[in-house]
């Protein structure tokens, strides 16, 4: 049975492949920014409530020096997964699939080596290393397929993607060098979100395309926007729980698994999204191989 750690991180997995679904099924309905604001609205009103009920420190807590620098962490940390990261996640999602986007996360760990060296001090293995390596051999045998899609949209969409993978892991890094300084996954989660909730109405005010204004992150509240705003609150503070009792890379790795539920709900949902079931196949089985090298390191 899997530690508690491993297990947040597994169902926080889930509901990230859930969302990246969703977020295609509901770019079809969507007017204005297809619930990006939507789901950071919701992941501060879950963390806020979970805080309320079973947070570990109070306000009064976080007057220390010790206690604000790790809540200037958890900003920075909110800044790159609720904002930068979700941004990048949308939109490579809207471009390339479900599919293919959760496989460029398949990233995240490869990222997350280096990252959790600068910032938390964990040195990675060799095996670490190489499993990194032939995860990263599975995306690109993905990927690697002729006459996929228009050339333009593919490689924005890639950019997007890898840029959104490399943004999640400098965040999980950042989650776990404050939560070994203020062990609060509820208030870590908030104080992200809080930020997303003050970025965007401040980002779409300044923005010089009305149509991209303030009412451009109000009108979309389809069902899948709930299901995406709800999947992605939900995995964000599963993700935080993770982190508390295990480690970054295994996080990160394990999350990496999303693009396995992706395709089933694809599946399930008969989405329509166009899948190189063959190609999808030889890459998962590379990435659980990856995975697999990764997560069983000597202690």
């Amino acid at each position: 049975m899997p530690a508690t750690g491993e297990a947040y991180a597994l169902l926080a997995a889930f509901a990230y492949g859930l969302a990246g679904v969703s977020i295609v099924k509901g770019e079809a309905t969507a007017q204005g920014d297809n619930g990006v604001f939507l789901a950071v609205v919701t992941t501060a009103c879950l963390s806020a409530a979970l805080w309320l009920a079973w947070g570990e420190f109070s306000l009064n807590n976080l007057m220390t020096k010790n206690a604000l620098i790790a809540v200037a962490a958890f900003a920075a940390a909110g800044l790159f997964s609720t904002v930068l990261g979700r941004i990048t996640m949308y939109r490579a999602t809207e471009q390339i699939g479900a599919v293919t986007t959760g496989l460029l996360r398949r990233l995240t760990p490869v990222f997350a080596l280096p990252l959790a060296f600068v910032v938390v001090g964990q040195m990675p293995h060799s095996r670490e290393v190489l499993g990194g390596l032939v995860v990263l051999l599975g995306i690109v045998f993905y990927l690697y397929a002729p006459n996929w899609r228009h050339p333009g949209l593919v490689s924005t969409g890639l950019a997007l993607g890898i840029t959104s993978a490399f943004f999640y892991a400098l965040s999980y890094a950042l989650r776990s060098w404050a939560l070994e300084r203020l062990p609060d996954p509820a208030l870590g989660a908030l104080i992200g979100a809080l930020i997303g909730c003050i970025w965007f109405p401040l980002a779409a005010a300044m923005h010089p395309n009305t149509s991209r204004g303030p009412r451009s992150f109000l009108i979309d509240r389809g069902l899948w926007h709930w299901i995406t705003a709800l999947a992605l609150s939900f995995g964000q503070v599963l993700q935080f729980l993770a982190l508390q009792s295990t480690s970054v890379l295994a996080v990160s790795v394990i999350g990496s698994l999303d693009v396995l539920f992706s395709a089933a709900l694809i599946i399930v949902f008969r989405s329509g999204e166009p899948i190189a079931v063959r190609r999808l196949m030889i890459a998962a089985l590379l990435a659980i191989m990856g995975i697999t090298m990764m997560l069983t390191v000597p202690a």
